[in-house]
C-alpha cells in the first residue's frame, strides 16, 4: 500500500517559499541603503513575486504522486525541513528578521544560503510535476541559480569595499 503525496500542498509550500522569500529582500532593500546591493535586493524581491505567481499556475500541475510507506517519514521530513524550518525559524537559518545592525555582507550571505535551499527544493517539486510543466519549473531553477551568482557576486564586491 502506498500513501499519496497531495501535489498542491507542495506548491503551496512553494508559493509560501517564494512570499517570504520576496518579504526578506524588500526588508534588505529597505536595510541596504542606496546603491548597486538595494538594486539586487530590489530586483530579487521581484523575481520572487514573479517566481510565487508561476508556482500559483501550476496548482493542479503536480501528479499525486504515490509514496513508499517505508520512505514516507524521509520525505514528510525533507519537505518540513526544506520548507520552514531550513528557511525562516532558529538563528542559524537563512531567511529570518534582519536586525538593524546586519551588514550588507551577512545580508548577501543569508540570501545566498535561501537561494541554495530554495534551488533544492524546487528541484523536488520539478521531478512531480507533469511533464509538460518542467519547463516552467526548470526556469525558475536557472534564475535560481543566477540569483546564487548574482549574489555571489556583490557578496565578492561588498566584502572588498
Amino acid at each position: 500500500m502506498s500513501i499519496l503525496l497531495n501535489g498542491d500542498d507542495l506548491i503551496d509550500l512553494a508559493v509560501q517559499t517564494e512570499t517570504r522569500g520576496e518579504a526578506f529582500y524588500q526588508q534588505a532593500a529597505a536595510q541596504a541603503g542606496a546603491g548597486p546591493a538595494r538594486d539586487l535586493f530590489t530586483y530579487l524581491a521581484e523575481q520572487e513575486a514573479q517566481h510565487r505567481e508561476t508556482f500559483r499556475g501550476l496548482i493542479g500541475a503536480v501528479v499525486t504522486t504515490e509514496v513508499d510507506p517505508t520512505t514516507w517519514d524521509e520525505t514528510i521530513a525533507y519537505i518540513e525541513a526544506t520548507v520552514d524550518r531550513a528557511f525562516f525559524a532558529g538563528g542559524d537559518q537563512p531567511i529570518k528578521t534582519i536586525d538593524p545592525d546586519t551588514t550588507v555582507v551577512e545580508m548577501l550571505t543569508q540570501a545566498i544560503a535561501f537561494e541554495q535551499q530554495t534551488l533544492l527544493y524546487f528541484l523536488t517539486i520539478r521531478d512531480l510535476v507533469k511533464p509538460a510543466n518542467r519547463p516552467l519549473v526548470d526556469q525558475i531553477a536557472a534564475e535560481e541559480r543566477s540569483h546564487v551568482r548574482k549574489l555571489s557576486a556583490m557578496r565578492a564586491t561588498q566584502a572588498q569595499s
